[in-house]
């Protein structure tokens, strides 16, 4: 049963890759990107067509620390398919809200995200979440529930994804309306950082050098 609280959470899981799986996935991230020419076409843009080994390694790093990461999210069993994002000089990650799904109440239901970066930047290029106070960021669609594998009580945010948001969609315009006291981290490569599906977040601007990372969402099925 997924809480308000797991939804709002912030954990890290350290050596979740280890020094060699870094190593091994910024080769096999090398290759397929001279094989396929992948850009992002906007900034922030997910690559989602990863080879099957670069899942595998990921996937498998979630399976052997899931149990760390229940700690802060209990209904989590499982995660989506991994992603890949960089960012250059000049380039970060606009600050945005992913929420439980476009419907929370279809399965599955992410309850948090992880990001691990396998290459930092020099300088900036620091993840950050926010949080907040402002009744903007609830949704009262649902209204007051009970909601069937939620804990009563549950609220649900609006969301604003960041490719929306990087187009100008009208129906985002609320998440600058928005105010929050920003958290940052200078978690090092291979430490997963696990946030709550429903907080704002984003990546500070990269001043100098490359910032590297794969995202998944952890879901849950109950």
């Amino acid at each position: 049963m997924i809480t308000l609280t797991e939804t709002l959470a912030t954990h890290t899981v350290d050596g979740f890759l280890a020094p060699k799986e870094i190593t091994q996935l910024g080769r096999l991230l090398d290759a397929h990107l001279a094989a396929t020419s992948w850009r992002p076409a906007y900034v922030g843009e997910e690559l989602t067509d990863l080879p099957a080994q670069v899942q595998h390694i990921l996937t498998t790093a979630v399976e052997a620390h899931l149990p760390a990461l229940r700690q802060a999210f209990p209904s989590a069993d499982g995660a989506s398919p991994w992603q890949y994002i960089e960012f250059g000089p000049g380039e970060g990650a606009v600050r945005h809200l992913d929420g439980i799904g476009p419907d929370p109440l279809t399965f599955p239901r992410h309850v948090a995200r992880i990001g691990v970066t396998i290459q930092d930047a020099t300088a900036g290029g620091e993840f950050f979440i926010e949080t907040s106070s402002s009744p903007g960021i609830w949704d009262d669609h649902y209204g007051e529930g009970p909601h069937p594998g939620y804990a009563p009580g549950m609220r649900f945010t609006r969301i604003a994804p960041h490719d929306k948001i990087s187009r100008g969609e009208q129906d985002t315009a609320w998440i600058h309306t928005v105010t929050g006291t920003r958290w940052t981290t200078p978690a090092s490569t291979g430490t997963a950082v696990a946030y709550g599906a429903q907080l704002i977040h984003g990546i500070t601007p990269v001043t100098q050098g490359r910032c590297r990372k794969f995202i998944t969402g952890l879901t849950t099925h109950r």
